[in-house]
């Protein structure tokens, strides 16, 4: 009787000492992160299942779970910036429905979605961050994106994902487009990285939804370097050139000061036009060979 009593008192204390060691939230200060979500904004749950909890952070008591597609309200700035999947984001409070109940607690912000679109049947595409892999000698900061197409009750229909090469890019934003007359694709789904400081590019990547798969498509980037350089991709699709409807067209700018201390900077510019060719399924380069002799 004596050791049972001694073992209960030791899981009593065990289990309070658990509860009295959380130290104090502290709150992020800046909000400087891809989401951009402030106090009072609606969000979605991106990550398959999303933990809620009592505390922000990872040994919080886990209250409840969430599916992707599930709306939140943002009810307090960050809190305990943490690093989950290689890449670090602070925790909200958050409010949410659940079974006809309004309910909450804590989420991480790296299982919300960095931006939403809704089609004319109200199915809706999320997109997010998955991971992130570390640098090697073949690639930069590289982030998994996923983006995702979901019912209006949040049930899979497909998903697809992609890399970005992130380098200093500050916000995002995304938006839903029609086939731009691609035959075999519904919509195209691009999602821009943005750099707001000279040397920093910003890069769009775009994903097209075919009915059935998301297929890989194309990436532009431009970037400017305190004015005295700068490089430009434009992508054309077949409903914008109004040429050859398998035809995409990518046209590339670079541009660098001639003169730097002249009055009114000149630039000098190199143009030049990459071809693709979209098949129904897949889209590839079109190499053009220059004519014998030419220069």
């Amino acid at each position: 009787m004596k050791r049972f009593y001694l073992l209960f008192s030791m899981l009593v204390s065990f289990a309070t000492y658990g509860q009295q060691d959380k130290p104090a939230a502290y709150e992020v200060s800046e909000q400087y992160n891809l989401w951009n979500i402030q106090k009072g904004d609606t969000a979605y749950v991106f990550a398959d299942v999303a933990y809620v909890r009592d505390y922000p952070d990872t040994y919080g008591v886990l209250l409840d779970s969430l599916t992707h597609g599930t709306m939140l309200i943002i009810t307090s700035n960050g809190y305990n910036e943490r690093t989950i999947r290689g890449y670090e984001a602070p925790w909200h409070e958050v409010q949410y429905e659940k079974n006809g109940h309004i309910k909450n607690g804590f989420i991480w912000l790296g299982l919300l979605a960095l931006g939403r679109h809704v089609d004319a049947k109200d199915n809706q595409f999320i997109h997010g961050l998955l991971r992130y892999e570390k640098p090697s000698e073949y690639s930069g900061n590289t982030y998994i994106c996923e983006v995702k197409y979901l019912t209006p009750d949040n049930k899979l229909i497909g998903k697809g994902h992609y890399p970005v090469y992130r380098n200093g890019q500050t916000y995002t934003e995304s938006k839903l487009l029609p086939n731009m007359g691609l035959e075999g694709i519904q919509f195209i789904h691009r999602v821009g990285f943005h750099g707001e400081a000279c040397g920093i590019p910003t890069t769009h990547y775009y994903l097209g939804w075919n009915g059935q798969n998301f297929v890989d498509m194309l990436s532009k980037s431009s970037v400017s370097d305190a004015g005295v350089s700068y490089y430009e991709e434009k992508i054309l699709f077949p409903s914008e050139h109004n040429l050859d409807h398998t035809l995409i067209i990518k046209d590339i700018v670079e541009g660098e000061v001639i003169d730097y201390e002249a009055e009114d900077l000149q630039y000098s510019e190199i143009r030049r036009r990459e071809k693709y060719l979209w098949d129904g399924k897949h889209i590839s380069q079109i190499l053009e060979m220059a004519p014998i002799g030419a220069e």
